[in-house]
């Protein structure tokens, strides 16, 4: 057994091949346009870069893109049901992230008793 332990939280992909997200977003974009879902490995393919960027991207795209199980689409392109979807998906996400910081914040208490 090796005494390397690989950094868990270590980010993917190079951050040479992370161009400012200010820059992508444009090119993001167009890349959807008229393409319907498209995978995030495709995306990252085509605009050099890593799945981290494209979510960041898609963060920052002031709810021009939607996400999902699918990759990446244009809301104003996407069927309502997606979008529906997308959003059940981002909200449940929320909460999910919410009540790990709730149990994180109680053991934190404990901790200071």
């Amino acid at each position: 057994m090796s005494g390397h332990q690989p950094n868990l939280f270590a980010a993917h992909g190079s951050p040479d091949h992370r161009p400012v997200v200010d820059r992508l977003l444009p090119r993001f974009l167009a890349s959807l346009h008229g393409r319907g879902w498209v995978s995030a490995r495709t995306l990252c393919h085509e605009l050099g870069t890593d799945d981290r960027t494209i979510r960041e991207a898609a963060h920052q795209s002031n709810g021009e893109v939607v996400s999902g199980q699918k990759g990446y689409a244009l809301t104003i392109q996407a069927s309502l049901e997606d979008i529906h979807r997308s959003i059940a998906w981002l909200l449940s996400q929320s909460d999910r992230m919410r009540e790990r910081a709730m149990a994180i914040e109680r053991v934190r208490h404990g901790r200071a008793a």
